[in-house]
């Protein structure tokens, strides 16, 4: 009982013995017995047993918490049944961040490898930050590469002691950039899109850099491997068209960025000018090459994060991650139209040999004008555009661009739109994009990437 004003049974024995000494005390000072021998010696014994028995009352009356503690101290579990319990509990936990990742997932299953499970790197990655967040610390590539099944990784986090964490509140990686719209930074008379994802990326780059305190070439996970960033959605929602932007506008770009363990960074960009505004959302991860080195042989990578990185930490995946997930479960619709699309290495290839981010969506359109006509290309300007990022290609091989859906007026087109890798006929994107006519203003339309958002 935790108020120590219960009782008990060994308080219940207790206060029966001191009634019993009270009352034998007050007999045999009266009475003393029926023998005349020995009723003398009763008769002096008797106050001394009546005095004990008050004595022993007022000691339970005054010092009844010693009992609690007494009992608490009998009751609490040796160090084994503390192990197995902690075991069970870590076991528990982890069962339910699996579960609340992959909902087929039962506690039968803590010992099937997580490779059968069919979990996806996004959702291992989610995984891994909370069983570190359950932890209080990172877990080294070495540990991470021991746990085998989810049992494993129960076993490792019951012999981690959670550490103090700082309470401080961390400054917020941020950047700020302004321009004058002149044209490199112009297309087809307004704001050039290929040139805003490629300078978004850049500041997201430049920040997530900064925050880990080594240029981009030297970045490596805890094994030495080198990583690379890679975005894994972009989102871009302008109040405008991008092609009635203004030769010599000035825009500002204000972007900042949070992490999500140390996998997933998301950024979160308003570009302001006299025209409009445009709302952009990023996300990404790190990556590194497999055995073979291949573009398609990519597979998830963790950096290192210092100590106080200027990152803030966020307590769970934002809903913009999220839908990620749901979009990459989801089967397209059947195409209403699909061509090939060759690489051109000089244009569409990065610095690093990777299919570049900022060039699906300058594929997109340069296929989707085949099936619409020119007029797609010279008559419409974006005004929405979603492109979630699954995989990459080979400079060498060819792309399967498919149209899944177009609607829309002589005032606004929608589009969705996939793209795959001919070699083996895996998914590299996911594409939603709205195009209006700079030339009139029509009102805002919800895209269809936006239902249930």
């Amino acid at each position: 009982m935790t108020d120590g004003k219960d009782l008990t049974s060994p308080r219940i024995s207790y206060w029966l013995v001191c009634l019993a000494l009270v009352v034998i005390g007050i007999a045999a000072t009266i009475w003393g017995g029926p023998w005349e021998s020995a009723r003398d010696i009763t008769k002096v014994l008797g106050p001394g047993i009546f005095t004990a028995g008050i004595a022993g009352s007022l000691v339970a009356l005054f010092f009844q918490h010693e009992f609690v503690r007494d009992r608490s101290r009998h009751q609490s579990p040796g160090p084994p049944q503390l192990a197995a319990s902690a075991s069970h509990d870590c076991a528990a936990q982890v069962a339910a961040m699996i579960s609340r990742e992959f909902p087929a997932f039962t506690s039968s299953e803590m010992n099937t490898p997580f490779a059968r499970l069919g979990i996806d790197s996004i959702s291992m990655m989610t995984i891994r930050t909370q069983a570190e967040t359950l932890a209080g610390k990172s877990l080294d590539q070495d540990q991470w590469d021991d746990i085998d099944t989810p049992a494993d990784l129960a076993r490792v986090l019951g012999q981690i002691s959670p550490q103090v964490r700082s309470e401080d509140v961390l400054p917020i990686a941020s950047e700020r950039r302004t321009y004058l719209l002149n044209m490199p930074q112009m297309a087809v008379g307004g704001l050039s899109e290929s040139w805003l994802f490629k300078e978004l990326g850049d500041i997201h780059w430049n920040v997530l850099a900064r925050a880990l305190g080594q240029p981009t070439r030297l970045l490596s996970d805890s094994s030495g491997d080198r990583i690379y960033a890679t975005f894994t959605r972009i989102q871009l929602r302008s109040s405008c068209a991008l092609g009635i932007f203004k030769e010599n506008e000035r825009i500002d770009i204000d972007s900042g960025m949070s992490r999500y363990g140390a996998g997933l960074y998301f950024s979160e960009a308003m570009v302001n000018g006299a025209t409009g505004s445009i709302q952009a959302r990023l996300m990404s991860s790190f990556s590194k090459f497999g055995a073979t080195g291949s573009n398609t042989s990519l597979f998830k990578g963790l950096p290192e994060l210092p100590p106080n990185c200027i990152i803030p930490a966020i307590g769970e995946v934002p809903e913009f991650g999220r839908d990620y997930q749901g979009r990459r479960a989801e089967t397209p619709a059947p195409p209403i139209f699909e061509c090939e699309y060759e690489i051109t290495p000089s244009h569409d290839i990065n610095g690093v040999g990777l299919l570049y981010f900022a060039a699906y969506p300058m594929i997109d359109d340069i296929c989707a004008t085949r099936y619409a006509g020119r007029m797609y290309a010279t008559r419409f300007s974006t005004r929405y555009r979603d492109i979630f990022y699954f995989g990459n290609s080979d400079a060498d091989d060819r792309l399967i661009y498919r149209l899944h859906r177009k609607t829309g007026d002589d005032d606004s087109v929608e589009i969705e739109s996939s793209i795959s890798r001919k070699s083996d006929g895996n998914l590299m994107a996911r594409i939603f994009t709205q195009k209006v006519r700079p030339g009139r203003e029509v009102n805002p339309r919800q895209v269809a990437v936006d239902v249930g958002q």
